[in-house]
């Protein structure tokens, strides 16, 4: 930034002559224009390339475009070895910080009411326009007696540009006018951070000092308390100043509502004057809406509310419909089970494969149908073979049995054959039976390892242990994590 001294000469035909203020970005003199002989106020920034003079020339043709009486008018923008300066009528009275400790409650009121004025034209514009630093420095006295804002218009993007051109962070002056809503996790600036600046304001104009040491509203996030003030002072004064201060967004007055009670406030006090003489003239706002008859704040509902109740009963909603939902599947899954349990013939398992095709036992399921229908045949096959045994045999025996009418009838009665003994019972045919019986029966794990132990060297052998790893994979997939750890583990173990 350049540095500048009383008497030098800016941009060729201005003459400075005082240095009215510092700021973040910037400086402000009182210079004369030399060619209009006038007096002119000059607020000049710090160097910036020519994209970040590009941007700064378009803030500047947004701001020329406002015209307010509570709004100080930007006259002229020019560019001074790469820094770009602002020119706008000078305000001999000064800025409000002067009567800071010596406003009267009437005067408050008419400072309320004017930088609300201003802030509700601001606010009302497409977009909104954030004023960001409403500070009594900001906060000019015209040769009227109106305060007027000023030092607005400067977007966030060029602040950061600003920042890094001249290595700075904002004072600790502005720090005291910022809400606690720039200082939570998700910083966040809307109009009413404007409110919360404007409600500090107010409070140091009357008591003559910064609450909480200049800290700003961050301490109202570890649950500072607002300190009263003095008893002279009226409690409606005092309540505004506290619902400016409110450390939720939301609670806070609009610039339309704070307008309409400092302009209910004033009317009230015309009618008893006893707060003293005001030093300054009462302009009429022409812009401004017609007062409040009420001298309460009328708060309108708020959206966000609202929306935040709306959200959540559809979030109950969506957790009955849930909840229901969770009930249904569960007592389904019992049913299921319960029927995949009872299951013991092939017609069994095929109306279970129909009732729940998508069932997580659908796998092993068509693999015992298929097994049952393997086991069904080779019994048929089975059964035909014997069959086919016995008919050959009667066959081989039938000419025998012909013969003997053929032979010599004999005088003597013939000797009464003996008794042929039934043959033994066939135990391998019995052991078959009791194996396959044995199989059938298997529903869990432990019964098919039992078959195992049992007959190590069966006829369904590959099936039972088959059926072991389809089982045990539909056990895994329903696990949980900590489930499946412990399984494996054990499973190591045991083969070990």
């Amino acid at each position: 930034m350049m540095q500048l001294k009383s008497g030098d000469i800016f941009a060729e035909h201005y003459q400075l002559k005082k240095r009215l203020g510092t700021g973040s970005f910037g400086e402000v003199w009182l210079a004369q224009n030399l060619l209009a002989d006038v007096e002119v106020a000059i607020k000049y920034y710090g160097r910036l390339d020519d994209n970040g003079i590009k941007d700064f020339r378009e803030e500047f043709k947004l701001a020329y475009k406002l015209h307010h009486p509570n709004l100080l008018h930007l006259n002229h923008f020019d560019v001074f070895e790469q820094c770009p300066f602002l020119v706008m009528p000078y305000c001999s009275n000064g800025s409000s910080a002067i009567l800071a400790g010596k406003m009267s409650e009437k005067q408050l009121w008419h400072f309320i009411r004017d930088v609300s004025c201003g802030l509700m034209f601001l606010h009302g514009q497409t977009p909104p326009v954030i004023h960001q630093d409403i500070k009594p420095d900001n906060i000019l006295i015209g040769d009227d007696g109106r305060f007027i804002i000023s030092d607005f218009g400067i977007s966030r993007k060029l602040e950061h540009t600003f920042r890094k051109s001249v290595n700075k962070v904002e004072s600790s002056g502005t720090l005291a006018y910022m809400g606690p809503e720039r200082f939570s996790e998700n910083p966040l600036i809307v109009a009413t951070s404007d409110i919360w600046s404007l409600g500090m304001s107010a409070y140091e104009l009357l008591s003559g000092h910064l609450l909480w040491e200049g800290m700003g509203g961050c301490v109202q996030l570890n649950g500072a308390r607002i300190p009263a003030l003095n008893k002279e002072y009226s409690s409606q004064l005092t309540k505004f100043i506290h619902t400016c201060l409110s450390i939720n967004t939301w609670d806070r007055p609009t610039a339309r509502q704070a307008y309409e009670y400092a302009c209910s406030m004033l009317k009230q006090e015309a009618s008893q004057p006893s707060l003293g003489p005001v030093t300054h003239a009462t302009p009429s706002v022409s812009s401004a809406l017609p007062p409040s008859t009420s001298p309460h704040i009328k708060k309108k509902p708020n959206k966000h509310v609202s929306k935040r109740l709306a959200g959540w009963i559809a979030l109950s909603i969506l957790l009955v419909l849930l909840l229901i939902k969770g009930i249904s599947t569960f007592f389904g899954n019992l049913e299921e089970e319960r029927t995949y349990t009872a299951c013991r013939t092939k017609e069994d398992f095929k109306h279970f494969l129909n009732r729940y095709p998508t069932s997580s036992h659908a796998e092993f399921v068509k693999l015992k149908i298929q097994m049952l229908v393997e086991d069904s045949i080779k019994e048929v096959q089975r059964r035909e073979a014997a069959v086919q045994i016995t008919v050959d045999t009667i066959e081989a025996e039938q000419p025998i049995e012909e013969e003997l009418p053929a032979k010599q009838p004999t005088r003597f009665k013939p000797k009464p054959k003996a008794e042929t003994p039934s043959p033994a019972p066939d135990s391998a045919k019995i052991r078959r039976e009791n194996e396959e019986r044995f199989f059938y029966n298997c529903q869990t794990v432990a019964d098919y390892e039992k078959y195992l132990r049992q007959y190590p060297k069966g006829r369904f052998v590959y099936k039972a242990k088959r059926a072991i790893q389809q089982i045990e994979a539909e056990m895994m997939q329903s696990a949980s994590p900590q489930e499946k750890t412990v399984r494996k583990s054990t499973k190591i173990s045991l083969e070990l």
